[in-house]
C-alpha cells in the first residue's frame, strides 16, 4: 500500500520537477538578454557569451529562483 503512495509521489514530484525548470528556463529567457536557457529533464541549463563575468556582476544569475517569484 505505502509502495503504491510511495510512487505516485515521486512521479507527481517529478512532473512538478519538470514544470517548474520549463517556467524558470522561459523566464531566464524573458527576462534576461542575451542568454539562452533551455530545460532538461526537471534542470535549466543557462548559456551565452561572457556568462562567467556576468554571473559575478548580476544576482539574478546567481539566484535564479527568483525569477519564479
Amino acid at each position: 500500500m505505502m509502495e503504491g503512495f510511495e510512487a505516485r509521489a515521486e512521479t507527481l514530484g517529478a512532473a512538478a520537477a519538470e514544470r517548474a525548470a520549463v517556467r524558470l528556463a522561459a523566464t531566464a529567457r524573458e527576462t534576461l538578454p542575451g542568454v539562452s536557457a533551455e530545460a532538461e529533464a526537471g534542470r535549466v541549463v543557462i548559456s551565452g557569451r561572457g556568462l562567467g563575468r556576468r554571473w559575478l556582476r548580476d544576482p539574478a544569475l546567481r539566484w535564479l529562483g527568483g525569477l519564479m517569484r
